[in-house]
């Protein structure tokens, strides 16, 4: 089955993007560029604001089922975050909401992802 993933975010840093935000959206890029790889996921998509540090990513991921599809899109965005050299809160399971943070070494230029939510439909 395909389900539609939407996870919304919000990116800062502890300093400012360099060469007014062109750095915000190429960490953007090399975040979905690992997401775009797996072979279960297809038709990713994102909408950013920089000026108010948010983010949507979406995209299709192929899942046997709503109950697997949830923690495998977890596990894709979290790893393509960490694959960036950026840190995430809110990226373990859905149920407990817990802001544990994960991912590079903290530091003044660390992108920081915070998760605000997650939405699946199934794709008919």
């Amino acid at each position: 089955m395909k389900y539609r993933v939407s996870f919304e975010f919000r990116l800062t840093r502890h300093t400012t993007w360099p060469r007014d935000g062109v750095d915000f959206y190429d960490h953007v890029r090399s975040v979905m560029e690992k997401i775009e790889v797996h072979e279960r996921v297809c038709d990713v998509r994102v909408i950013t604001d920089l000026a108010e540090s948010s983010l949507t990513v979406d995209f299709a991921l192929e899942a046997s089922s709503h109950v697997d599809a949830i923690p495998e899109a977890l596990r894709l965005v979290r790893e393509a975050i960490e694959g960036a050299g950026a840190r995430h809160f809110g990226m373990g399971t859905v149920g407990y909401g817990r802001l544990v943070g994960s991912g590079a070494t903290p530091g003044l230029e660390t992108p920081i992802w915070q998760k605000r939510r997650v939405l699946i439909d199934l794709v008919a």
